[in-house]
């Protein structure tokens, strides 16, 4: 489980911040959009706002192995770059959406 960041989102997240940093000490900020999803999920999600007849079948991690050792939940707390910064998170699925019409 794990939430997607579509890159132009954490790209204007980066120009709101850097005005603001100033003199700030260097600190460590997590960002994606917001909500959870699974990679099977994540990958439903494409296929239906592309409109493509796919059927996604889940399977396990164990299933597909992957030199990385990856952790089964990846959820970050976005929280401190909320409330540091004014950043208001986009909900992937509309992410997703954007990105996709733009590669259209």
């Amino acid at each position: 489980m794990g939430s997607p960041t579509y890159a132009k989102d954490l790209a204007e997240a980066v120009l709101t911040i850097l005005p603001q940093i100033g003199e700030r000490h260097a600190a460590v900020y997590h960002f994606t959009n917001d909500g959870v999803c699974s990679w099977a999920g994540f990958a439903a999600a494409i296929m239906q706002e592309a409109g493509l007849p796919c059927t996604v079948k889940p399977i396990t991690t164990a299933e597909y192995p992957t030199p990385a050792v990856r952790p089964a939940c990846s959820i970050l707390s976005k929280e401190k770059i909320c409330r540091e910064f004014g950043i208001t998170l986009k909900p992937w699925e509309e992410s997703l959406r954007d990105c996709l019409r733009r590669l259209a």
